[in-house]
């Protein structure tokens, strides 16, 4: 008897430390995602020939995510980087899907493809708004004439004349209220500028994070 109370006793201690276990055990486990899935994603501006990681968020990041394009004859889909390649001048549209067990959410946004050669591109999705965002001045645009780089070009009235422009962010817009200046992208990074009168004008360059003064004086 006196050895049966023995191991109860030795029992009665060593449940206190089990049920301390099991509770941690029960606390640490991973939780069961209980919000449903969702994904989302941004329209997508691009040049043919230019490429564009695809902007998109699911909220169960173990979900597998795929990408498929309406028309592949304007864009295709780099699944490996989640890249989207310009092919050809147009509009098409892009479906994510993501799947978590028996979950699928699907969204499709708009993909506009845009010629290497026409004019300036519009305002990229991601552009801020300047007026509910005010872009301070920066010199992370570089402007370039002549492989030199400048803030103030003398320029011929009438006369072509090629800038490159060069930053961290692939698009950009002008800003200027001046039916004189005429300006044109011709290629990659690279535009087309043509003063018909002479005159001093404040040209603004925006990127959706930076924008920079560039001056013109035309004689």
């Amino acid at each position: 008897m006196k050895e049966a109370w023995k191991k109860s006793w030795k029992y009665l201690l060593i449940l206190p430390i089990v049920i301390v276990a099991v509770v941690v055990l029960i606390v640490t486990l991973p939780k069961e995602e209980n919000n449903p899935l969702m994904v989302t994603a941004k329209d997508i501006v691009l040049a043919v020939g230019g490429s564009k990681e695809i902007d998109y968020d699911v909220n169960i990041k173990q979900a597998i995510v795929s990408f498929d394009v309406s028309d592949e004859t304007k864009a295709n889909v780099d699944e490996s980087e989640k890249k989207i390649v310009g092919l050809s001048e147009g509009k098409t549209a892009l479906t994510v899907t993501a799947k978590y067990g028996n979950e699928t959410s699907v969204v499709t946004v708009d993909v506009t493809v845009l010629d290497k050669n026409s004019p300036i591109i519009p305002e990229d999705p991601d552009m801020p708004d300047e007026k509910e965002e005010e872009i301070e001045e920066s010199d992370d645009i570089k402007v370039l004439f002549d492989n030199v780089e400048v803030d103030e070009l003398v320029l011929n009235i009438g006369e072509n004349y090629n800038l490159t422009l060069n930053s961290d962010e692939p698009f950009y817009s002008f800003s200027h209220n001046y039916d004189e200046v005429q300006i044109t992208k011709i290629a990659t990074n690279t535009y087309n500028i043509v003063v018909g009168k002479s005159g001093h004008y404040s040209i603004i360059i925006r990127t959706p994070s930076y924008k920079k003064t560039l001056v013109i004086i035309a004689k």
